[in-house]
């Protein structure tokens, strides 16, 4: 497995520990201090995504993605970062389609509360982490696969 260290595999952990924290903080400040309870589920679920692309970017750069998951675990992970990328395709237009509808002003303090704009924004950001997860997993099972050798083999009857 080449291509674990580099300027690239930086990049990817930064934006993901970014992601992560942005996501999770986000979260209090948008579900109680500004009351606006489907923007703050939305960063939770993005941090989420975020915070397990970041666990398989570490793993993989620690040559532990053998250790922790099989090929078919990364398929599942794949599965999941798929479906979080639909939820957040489907959040992102609705809210948008939401906000312009009602011709809603863009985001400010004043209707941070009710506006469907934030909505938008962290739902873009779920479909994005949930994107990252899918082809990451991906790409970490590809490479996983040239040489995953299990343990015990149960011969074909």
């Amino acid at each position: 497995m080449a291509r674990r260290g580099g300027c690239c595999m930086y990049f990817n952990i930064i934006m993901a520990v970014i992601g992560m924290l942005a996501g999770l903080s986000a979260f209090p400040v948008f579900f109680f201090q500004f009351q606006n309870r489907q923007a703050g589920m939305w960063a939770f679920v993005s941090g989420i995504f975020a915070a397990m692309t970041l666990f398989i970017h570490v793993l993989y750069k620690r040559h532990t993605l053998e250790t922790w998951y099989t090929p078919n675990n990364l398929y599942q992970i794949r599965v999941l970062g798929f479906l979080g990328f639909l939820a957040g395709l489907i959040g992102a237009a609705i809210y948008t389609v939401l906000a312009v509808n009602s011709e809603e002003g863009f985001p400010s303090m004043a209707n941070i509360s009710t506006n469907h704009y934030f909505m938008a924004i962290w739902s873009f950001l779920t479909l994005k982490w949930g994107a990252s997860l899918c082809i990451f997993s991906h790409t970490y099972r590809k490479r996983l696969l040239e040489e995953y050798h299990p343990l015990i083999t149960i011969p074909a009857a």
